[in-house]
Formats: structure tokens, sequence, C-alpha cells
């Protein structure tokens, strides 16, 4: 990736945003040859619905990784290799989210938010469209994310285990462990917080996952590094300190935490 990148200014763009551009229309045309050269498999022709310098930004949707594609050659490969395997589908234009912004006097795009849906979840994105000399729009930016997956819905609501323990949570747990009723089915490399995170993920939607951790306790990449450890929340920071006296020392090591990361 390149170390600087410029903004798509009028000057370099060579061209400006008409004083009667019609928003809707303009993001809907766009999204539809996107939908339409993606049913076709046609990559030349996505291709040259994207400005020669553009951006591709995928979290999990289409690449099952956090993965950043800068201009036309980076975004084709990456299309001619992953849309056989996720194939895209559904798409649909949020209107209420479609808007005109004016970055600065010459820097402006037509930024629109989208659903869709691959094989295997649902996903959302948002695209920013660039004025062309020719007067067509091109993709500038685009940002896919992975949202839910199928078949696996949140374990919320109607859908919580309304049952109680009654006295035997930690046999359940126990039998969780070891994998007792079955294999897990994702591996996460790292008991971290985004490891750690991420399996509490899954389990709230019904996936069995197995943390595999390098150090020797889980917690050890807080322990070995920082003297106190919190957590972030719009409102509010958490630091553990009523669980013990030594959050990152104790709290990891001694409790079986899992069940409780949100």
């Amino acid at each position: 990736m390149s170390a600087q990148a410029s903004l798509p200014t009028f000057d370099k763009l060579r061209s400006k945003v008409p004083a009667n551009v019609d928003v809707k229309a303009v993001a809907e045309k766009w999204l539809e040859s996107f939908a339409e050269h993606v049913r076709l498999a046609d990559i030349a022709g996505l291709i040259d619905l994207f400005a020669d310098d553009a951006f591709f930004r995928d979290v999990l949707a289409l690449t099952w990784d956090f993965r950043t594609f800068e201009g036309a050659h980076a975004i084709k490969k990456f299309l001619e290799d992953r849309l056989p395997e996720t194939k895209p589908t559904s798409f649909r234009l949020k209107d209420e989210y479609l808007g005109l912004q004016q970055l600065y006097p010459d820097v402006a795009w037509i930024q629109g938010l989208f659903e869709f849906e691959t094989n295997i979840g649902l996903a959302s994105g948002v695209f920013r469209l660039i004025p062309m000399p020719d007067g067509n729009w091109k993709a500038y930016t685009v940002f896919t994310n992975l949202e839910d997956l199928k078949g696996f819905p949140e374990k919320i609501g109607s859908l919580r285990d309304h049952e109680g323990s009654h006295g035997n949570w930690s046999e359940k747990r126990k039998r969780e462990v070891e994998f007792e009723d079955g294999q897990p089915t994702v591996l996460i490399v790292g008991g971290g917080q985004s490891g750690l995170s991420l399996a509490a993920r899954l389990k709230n939607l019904g996936i069995s996952s197995l943390v595999v951790e390098k150090q020797p306790r889980v917690g050890d990449q807080w322990r070995k590094r920082y003297q106190s450890l919190c957590l972030h929340d719009p409102v509010c920071e958490c630091c553990f300190k009523s669980r013990c006296s030594d959050p990152v020392n104790l709290w990891f090591a001694g409790y079986d935490h899992m069940p409780y990361i949100p």
C-alpha cells in the first residue's frame, strides 16, 4: 500500500460535481451495475466501475479476514479470487443513508450504504463515488462487512436458553471445555482480547470454538506488557477492581471468565 494516499480533488480528477446531479439515480445506477457484473462474473465490467487508484476494504464478508486492496490491479485480483467463493447476491441500496458529501471545497463524493448476502452470511457495505471527466461516477472507496452468519441467529430474546442450571453449571461447563459433545467448529489462534472476544461472540451464536494460546496462561499478553487492564465503553472504563486487587495477574488466571465477556 502507498505510504501516502492523495484525495481525489477536482483538479486531479479534471472534473467537478454537476449542479443538478441526481444523487439517488447515480447511486442506484452504480450499485445495479455492480450487482449485475457480479452476477455475470464479469470482472472487467466490475473494474470499470472503480477509479484507477480506488480502495476496497473488506472485513470478513468476502475474505474471512481484514484486508485492504489498493488500486484497480489489486482489486481485480481480489474479486477474481473471492467472488466465485462467496457468491454475493441480493444487493439493496439503503436510501436513508444516501447523500452528496462535500468534504472540502475541491473534494466531494456520493456516499451510499447497501446490504447484500453471501453464501454464508448477511453483509453490509459502503461506497463513495467520485465524478469523472466523461460524466460517469466511479468508486473511490468500497467497504464490505460481515454482519451475521446464515443459520446461526444470535441467542437473544426468544432464542435465549431460559432453563436454569439448577446447580449443574460446573458440569455443563466441563463438558464444553472438554468438547464431550462434539469437536469445535472454529479454531482461534491467540487468547488475547480479540481471540477471547471472538470466542464469546461465536458462543452467543451457538458456534463452538477452541482458543489456543502460546503463553502459559490466558491473559499473559496483558500481564507481561501492562500494569493494569481497562475495558472501555462509551460511558466509562472498568478495570475489574471489584474482582481482585491485581486485575491483570489474578482475574484472568483465577476465573473461568469466558462466560462473562459480553
